[in-house]
């Protein structure tokens, strides 16, 4: 699919292999099973005593292939408008393009000799995709004896961390190329929070995290965005620009309101704002949050209502980007704070200003703002 994606899946989903890129011999540079490990396939995952089998502790392989959204990955390529897509980018066949495969269906992304099930390489977004190739944990990552530590350090990658766990995400969910998205491709915005509760979980986690996933998630979002405006694309994507400039604005109001996060500047250079960015996902996702910290933070982001509200300099693209990530953030922290629920009418309003930059009403969303405040203010 995108650079951009090949850039964070090759070091981080380790899906494009060295060896089909330098051309030689894969056998010779598989050196050990613990450095070059292989790729099993989902049905190793399937078994009734690991994950397919019935209760929380056993069904995840279960929820994934039945109702997971990312299984069905591949199966995109294959509808019209990938059809189209491909056409105006002169692929034959988006199934087969590493193009599109890198995102929608890894594993056929893959040297074969790192294949252990050849069969089934177009899983969509499978086990391994997210949590490493197998071959080198599989077999003790089930023992009781081991800790979660000791499988982490056999190769399984550590989705609890959450910076880690961004980082395997916002390579297929952030940036685009642009010619692709020029060619129909929907543009994206990587929200790590929503978009994990629009999943059917197959994991538990801590109290404070949605705090801490929304949080990881806008600045790695940021820190992929910032790089690519770093190259030819800042002039040729204004979409992407007024992206990275509405979650610049966002993020140096949360960390100007806490002086303990490292410090986003809205005006500072894209490679400035890249590395500012990937520090504070690093800080906050290695940090617990305090109860009614969600709280605090939607309290800010619900001030910021008077910025919508007034006539403003600030490019009408970049407003709504602006008013689209604050309209996420209320989805994401109102769950563990003391706000009405996402099924709220008040915050359904909100979510409908910002479902298009066409009809974007900043003095309506800024209303909506502040009447979902009064709400649960007077509760």
């Amino acid at each position: 699919m995108a650079s951009s994606a090949l850039r964070w899946l090759i070091p981080v989903l380790a899906i494009v292999a060295e060896d089909a890129i330098a051309g030689t011999d894969a056998a010779v540079r598989l050196d050990s099973q613990m450095s070059s490990p292989r790729y099993l396939g989902a049905a190793s995952c399937s078994s009734s005593s690991c994950h397919g089998g019935a209760g929380e502790q056993h069904n995840q392989f279960i929820v994934w292939s039945q109702r997971d959204f990312h299984q069905r990955a591949s199966l995109i390529l294959t509808n019209a408008r990938s059809a189209r897509v491909a056409e105006r980018l002169n692929i034959n066949d988006a199934s087969v393009s590493t193009r599109c495969t890198v995102c929608h269906s890894p594993l056929t992304t893959i040297s074969s000799v790192r294949l252990s099930d050849k069969n089934h390489p177009d899983s969509g977004v499978s086990c391994e995709s997210c949590h490493g190739p197998a071959e080198a944990w599989l077999r003790s990552h089930t023992r009781r004896d081991y800790t979660y530590a000791m499988r982490v350090s056999a190769g399984m990658r550590d989705l609890r961390n959450w910076y880690v766990r961004a980082n395997a995400c916002v390579a297929c969910h952030q940036t685009v190329d642009t010619d692709v998205v020029d060619a129909g491709h929907p543009r994206l915005v990587f929200e790590l929070s929503t978009q994990m509760k629009a999943q059917p979980p197959h994991w538990r986690e801590p109290a404070d995290s949605p705090v801490r996933a929304w949080l990881t998630g806008q600045a790695v979002a940021l820190r992929e965005l910032s790089w690519k405006m770093q190259g030819n694309d800042r002039n040729s994507d204004p979409d992407a620009l007024a992206q990275t400039g509405a979650l610049a604005w966002l993020l140096s109001k949360v960390t100007s309101s806490d002086r303990s996060l490292p410090v986003i500047l809205e005006d500072a250079d894209s490679d400035t704002l890249r590395r500012a960015a990937d520090q504070l996902a690093r800080h906050v996702s290695a940090r617990t949050f305090e109860n009614g910290y969600s709280s605090t933070v939607l309290q800010m982001l619900i001030s910021l209502a008077t910025e919508f509200n007034r006539s403003s300099p600030v490019p009408g693209d970049v407003l709504f980007y602006r008013a689209k990530r604050v309209a996420l953030a209320c989805v994401a922290l109102s769950e563990t704070s003391d706000y009405p629920p996402v099924a709220s009418a008040e915050l359904g309003r909100i979510l409908e200003d910002v479902s298009s930059p066409v009809n974007f009403n900043a003095r309506a969303f800024a209303e909506h703002l502040a009447a979902w405040h009064i709400t649960a203010t007077t509760q």
